[in-house]
């Protein structure tokens, strides 16, 4: 696992965990400290964002599910 501190190690874990070299812990956790900063991993993007990019308790960061909500938008309207 590439998370500060942590020493899983990711030869056993499942392909999804290995792709992001992040063990299931920090993939579910709330937040991590990264860089100095609490950043939570976004399963959109497969990245970490900082906190202030999501709403509330959600694994989506605001910029994907304003993607995610303007596709739906057009489907709606066709």
């Amino acid at each position: 696992c590439h998370v500060e501190g942590c020493t899983v190690d990711l030869a056993s874990a499942g392909p999804y965990y290995q792709r992001y070299r992040t063990c299931e812990l920090h993939l579910k956790a709330p937040y991590i400290i990264k860089d100095g900063m609490q950043q939570r991993f976004c399963q959109q993007c497969g990245r970490f964002h900082e906190l202030s990019e999501f709403d509330n308790n959600k694994r989506s960061c605001r910029a994907r599910w304003g993607h995610h909500n303007q596709r739906r938008r057009k489907r709606t309207e066709e």
